[in-house]
């Protein structure tokens, strides 16, 4: 599995949009902790950015995009913009994903 980095960047002004979307948001992620074909393994905001940072372990860029492209945070019109990068993590916590 390949790791990458995920950045979303929040659409301006979806404060409230953010607010009633992210119970069922940190539920759909929680659906990827564990096995699977894309599993996640660290999430959170970025505040200083306005966004969040989504690791993520993936058997491919186009498996992720299917999973992203239905996150309730995306499908509400509260991101502006997702920033998929590949990311070997090969010192800390994460090594064990190192490719």
């Amino acid at each position: 599995m390949t790791v990458f980095a995920v950045e979303y960047v929040y659409a301006q002004n979806s404060t409230e949009l953010r607010n009633e979307n992210r119970p069922a948001h940190r539920e759909f992620l929680g659906g990827y902790i564990g096995e699977g074909s894309v599993q996640l393994l660290a999430s959170g905001p970025t505040p200083v950015n306005d966004g969040a940072l989504l690791i993520l372990a993936a058997e491919s860029e186009a498996a992720l995009v299917q999973v992203l492209n239905q996150d309730p945070f995306n499908t509400s019109g509260a991101l502006a913009r997702t920033i998929i990068t590949e990311w070997n993590p090969v010192t800390g916590l994460l090594k064990e994903f190192s490719s």
